[in-house]
């Protein structure tokens, strides 16, 4: 079957042309300057354009790598049309160019279900997406970079038109083997660059320890301004494929790749601290643990007396206890009571699937007990302090009978020649390494908590001693392979990671109010369902994709008016208009204009602008602050307060201030570690929504440098973006499945869950004949809808693009080879 049945050459290159021609036309009004993000997506372009000419199908890998990332809309202010939409854009043009030439064999094909379930949701879409737009709005100042507009729609209608258009690339390029060599480590290099992001969001706003904050991290992600779990879809859609490449590391380093990234993955799903993407990881494990336990080698074959079920429940068990012992660990003695339980454990993990020498045990135990005593009685104490050598002490011997039970166990020169003979000494110094660790977990226990802690720390050491009967057992519960190794170093990583932060204080507030926070999220639900009309065609059409914000914003029950942002003109003059809440708002509640700004420490600036205000006591807040996305810290104030307007000027006549101000400690930090800076206005007041108009907005060092860009307003929102930091509910139906029936109707919520179905089963057939990846894309899937349950995730379009192509590449069936028919003899 060739490409062109799903691509006509004839359609395929004006397609191209036309592709071309919009990526021309949308870098020609971009806003490259202001900031080193636009100059390098300058240069990304051409790279990734050579890049297509030399191997069309790493679109495969270069889509889902820079879908979560390339998101620049906090430097240049345009979130309608975004880089991944100009890069979009060059695909389909380099990859229907070529479709358009001599006609090539496809790669995959749908079946007759699929292909009707895609029209459906097509046809759904596109009534969703005109219900939305029409009847047409003038093309004015606020028409791309406002969630009132109807032109909302467009930007949440692009993600499925996305899909369908690479859909001919993928059946051209998505073979199984392309998948495996381009997709899954696209996927893997987007979910390091995201799990980077947020190590470091962590690291510079709250503090990496820091688990006692509210502070929640966005990552890379600035759909996230209104709020909203665009990072927590991602997380569930991308953390399956970190676990896939564990399951499937081909070496020792590819190993310990996979388990850095799952760890650095895990840490950004943790320190959400989002109750619904817990909830996600968990649903995907149980996934993916039936499943194995379903396709487990020689499951089918294994006589009754064997009971495979006796091994599994025993796991279970061990798992169970060490679970719970490690969280009373940690309850008592700290991170270093935890960290010191776990390296026990998984030396003991370690130790059970060798053959140890059971006849030398006294004597290890005896020997490690007397070199033990001998080196904590001659620790050295400090002059002067009594006992601060003492302290370290616990530590520095645990770490030295660690690296001592290291060394043994690792092949080395020291047991290359004679390993047969040597082996007896070998796991006898083992033994007594292991015993020094134990006696130092008691130790440290006893340095954090006191006497408390020797209880938790004496029964982890009663485990420890449980696991190294492992070998005593017929057959062993575990064996030293790499998959055994990979689901320990992933159990530890998990639990390292999260015992910490459930029990931290932020994330024990947010278990606590999980019933109340459900109350307002069903009464959410039931006035975004009162909201919409209740004749026929809306509830088979839906109100339009998009139009939530606006609906909420002219009739939701409350009858409140939310703040608002938007860009004016008198004449030529171009300004900007900043309405505060109709009611009474918090701090964190405020709608805030925000630009980046690369300020200088203990520097003295001086901030103009002209200002008209309207309604009663209106007060505009203007801060510079650090700040990733939402919640600033370190905010610095300027201290400017409106006048009363001079006798005989009208209350809305221009008011000019010039206003002096220290920059003190913003902007100070090493490059990488400096958090940034954002310049914020806000307009607030009383119950009664008051509007402020600014204008001509400057910001000069002492030199005369002028720091703010398009601070007369006339590109209208180039360089200028917003946030709601805790008011999110006025953006979002917050959930998915009521954001598909309340925007597309009935026919687009029973279309997509036919087409979720359909994958679904395939995903599943395919996993229970073994396939990883199917396994993993199901989990993945499976982790998505449950965050879904809790937000709304499809109005993020790049989130949405990725949970569809994840749905296409699900639905891609192999090509048959060509039957041969037989000449007769």
């Amino acid at each position: 079957m060739a490409v062109h049945a799903a691509m006509p050459g004839l359609a395929a290159r004006p397609l191209a042309l036309l592709a071309g021609a919009a990526c021309m036309l949308a870098l020609r009004h971009y806003p490259l300057g202001h900031g080193w993000p636009g100059l390098l997506f300058a240069a990304l372009l051409p790279a990734y354009f050579l890049l297509l000419c030399w191997r069309p199908a790493c679109w495969l890998f270069c889509v889902p790598a820079l879908l979560p990332v390339l998101d620049l809309a906090p430097w240049t202010g345009w979130f309608f049309l975004e880089e991944i939409d100009v890069l979009l854009l060059l695909t389909v043009a380099c990859g229907y160019w070529r479709l358009g030439g001599p006609a090539q064999a496809a790669a995959a094909r749908l079946s007759p279900a699929a292909r009707a379930c895609l029209l459906l949701c097509s046809l759904a879409w596109l009534a969703a997406l005109l219900r939305g737009v029409l009847p047409l709005a003038p093309l004015d100042l606020n028409a791309w970079d406002n969630y009132l507009s109807s032109y909302n729609s467009l930007r949440l209608g692009k993600a499925w038109a996305w899909s369908m258009l690479l859909l001919p690339l993928l059946l051209r390029d998505a073979s199984a083997p392309a998948l495996r060599r381009y997709a899954l480590p696209g996927m893997l290099a987007g979910l390091a660059m995201v799990s980077l992001f947020a190590l470091w969001e962590r690291a510079v706003f709250p503090g990496l320890s820091n688990l006692s904050s509210d502070y929640r991290i966005t990552a890379p992600f600035s759909a996230m301004h209104t709020g909203g779990a665009a990072l927590d879809g991602y997380l569930a859609l991308s953390l399956p494929f970190a676990a896939l490449w564990l399951a499937r590391a081909s070496s020792r380093w590819h190993a310990v790749l996979a388990m850095l990234l799952l760890a650095l993955a895990l840490h950004a799903a943790f320190t959400t601290f989002s109750r619904g993407l817990y909830a996600a990881l968990a649903a995907a494990m149980l996934l993916g643990f039936w499943q194995t336990l379903r396709t487990a080698p020689g499951a089918a074959r294994r006589a009754p007396s064997q009971s495979p079920m006796r091994g599994v429940l025993l796991r279970l068990l061990l798992a169970g206890l060490g679970t719970v012992l490690l969280v009373y660990m940690f309850s008592l003695a700290g991170y270093r009571g935890l960290l010191a339980a776990v390296v026990l454990l998984a030396a003991s993990f370690v130790l059970a699937a060798r053959p140890l020498p059971w006849r030398l045990a006294p004597a290890s135990v005896l020997c490690a007990l007397c070199l033990q005593g001998l080196l904590a009685a001659w620790w050295p104490e400090p002059s002067g302090q009594q006992t601060a050598g003492w302290l370290k002490g616990p530590y520095f011997l645990f770490l030295l009978a660690a690296v001592l039970l290291a060394i043994v166990l690792l092949p080395g020169p020291l047991w290359s020649s004679g390993a047969g003979g040597k082996e007896p000494a070998r796991l006898g110094l083992a033994m007594m390494a292991w015993t020094m660790l134990a006696c130092n977990l008691a130790w440290i226990g006893w340095h954090w908590a006191g006497p408390p802690a020797l209880l938790p720390a004496g029964l982890v050491v009663l485990l420890a001693m449980l696991m190294l009967c492992n070998g005593r057992l017929r057959p062993p519960l575990w064996r030293l392979d790499r998959a055994s190794l990979s689901i320990a170093g992933a159990a530890g990583i998990l639990l390292l990671l999260a015992i910490p932060v459930s029990a931290s204080y932020y994330a024990t507030e947010r278990f606590a109010t999980t019933a109340f926070d459900m109350q307002g999220r069903l009464r959410h639900w039931r006035q975004a369902l009162a909201m919409q009309p209740s004749d026929w065609g809306e509830r088979l059409f839906g109100m339009g994709s998009g139009s939530f914000p606006a609906t909420y914003y002219w009739h939701n029950p409350q009858r409140e008016v939310p703040a608002s942002i938007a860009y004016a003109e008198d004449g030529e003059n171009r300004y900007v208009r900043l309405a505060s809440p109709g009611y009474s708002a918090g701090y964190g509640e405020l709608l805030r204009l925000l630009q980046r700004l690369p300020v200088q420490p203990t520097t003295h600036y001086t901030l103009a602008l002209d200002v008209r205000r309207t309604g009663p006591m209106p007060v505009l807040l203007v801060r510079l602050c650090q700040r990733q996305l939402l919640y600033a810290q370190g905010c610095v104030n300027v201290p400017l307060r409106l006048r009363p307007p001079p006798p005989g000027n009208p209350l809305e006549g221009w008011q000019h201030y010039e206003v002096p101000f220290d920059s003190a400690w913003l902007g100070a930090g090493a490059w990488l570690l400096r958090p940034p800076v954002q310049l914020e206005l806000a307009a607030s007041g009383t119950a009664t929504s008051s509007v402020l108009e600014v204008d001509n907005l400057s910001l000069r060092a002492p030199g005369g440098e002028e720091l703010i860009a398009n601070g007369s307003f006339t590109q209208a929102n180039n360089y200028w973006f917003f946030s709601s930091d805790h008011h999110h509910l006025p953006w979002h139906i917050k959930s998915m499945a009521l954001h598909l029936l309340i925007g597309t109707g009935w026919c687009g919520a029973l279309s997509m869950l036919a087409l979720l179905v359909l994958a679904g089963r395939r995903l599943l057939r395919q996993a229970a004949r073994g396939d990883a990846g199917a396994l993993a894309c199901a989990a993945a899937l499976l982790g998505f809808l449950v965050v879904g349950l809790f937000d709304s995730l499809l109005d993020v379009p790049r989130i949405a693009l990725l949970c569809y192509l994840m749905l296409l590449c699900a639905l891609l069936q192999p090509v048959p080879p060509p039957h041969v028919e037989s000449a007769p003899p």
